[in-house]
Formats: C-alpha cells, sequence, structure tokens
C-alpha cells in the first residue's frame, strides 16, 4: 500500500501562536529587568552625589577649625548640574571637645518634608 498523501512542510498556526507568546514573554521580561538596572544607575548616581555634597560641608566645618555650634543650620549648594538641599545637626558629646554631626542632602526639587538621599554622620574636634 502506498500513500499519496504529500506531507506538508512547515508550521501550523497554533505552533506559530505558541512561539509568538514565549518570544513576547520573554522580550518583556527581558525590558523589565533592564529598566530595572537603570533605575538601579540613576539611584547610584543620586545617592553618590548626594554624599559628595555632605562630605563636602563636613570638611567645610573641619577646616573652620573651631568647634561647630550646637544646633540646626540649612542651606542649598549646586553640584553636578543640579541643587541640593542641605540639613546639618550639630549635638554636643561627652566630651567638650567633640562634636556630632549630621548632615542629610536631598534634592531641592523635592518637597520640604520628603526623603532625605543621604546622611552622613561625622565627629568634628577641637584640636
Amino acid at each position: 500500500m502506498c500513500s499519496n498523501t504529500k506531507h506538508k512542510k512547515g508550521f501550523t498556526l497554533i505552533e506559530v501562536l505558541v512561539a509568538m507568546v514565549i518570544l513576547s514573554l520573554s522580550l518583556l521580561a527581558a525590558i523589565k529587568v533592564a529598566s530595572g538596572v537603570t533605575r538601579s544607575a540613576i539611584d547610584l548616581q543620586e545617592i553618590t552625589i548626594a554624599q559628595w555634597v555632605a562630605m563636602n560641608k563636613v570638611v567645610e566645618l573641619r577646616l573652620a577649625k573651631t568647634l561647630p555650634k550646637t544646633g540646626r543650620t540649612n542651606g542649598q549648594d549646586e553640584m553636578a548640574g543640579r541643587d541640593w538641599r542641605w540639613d546639618i545637626v550639630v549635638n554636643e558629646t561627652p566630651y567638650p571637645k567633640l562634636r556630632e554631626v549630621h548632615v542629610s542632602v536631598k534634592p531641592a526639587s523635592e518637597e520640604a518634608d520628603g526623603p532625605v538621599t543621604t546622611t552622613v554622620i561625622s565627629l568634628i574636634g577641637e584640636l
């Protein structure tokens, strides 16, 4: 017995649809991962610049060569083409010639009560 039916080579419509669904799901997952990596890089850049602003404030206090007065001060500086709002809180310590300094920094464009990007804590002493 010979069969005269010809087998056509190719994919059925269902096979093509299944392949397209699998491909689209994998591409969506890849896009989600890529956007997450990009967002992390942007956040890291912002945190790094905010830490530079905070460390600059600590260095300025150290270079004054006098103990900073206790209390709170705030202001705004520009770095890397952006404005940054900083807040410095100076506290006394059990040692009279040593102060604890907290410098908090966030982008100036955010609300006054918004989250702080970074905080640097340092001790400044009198020589």
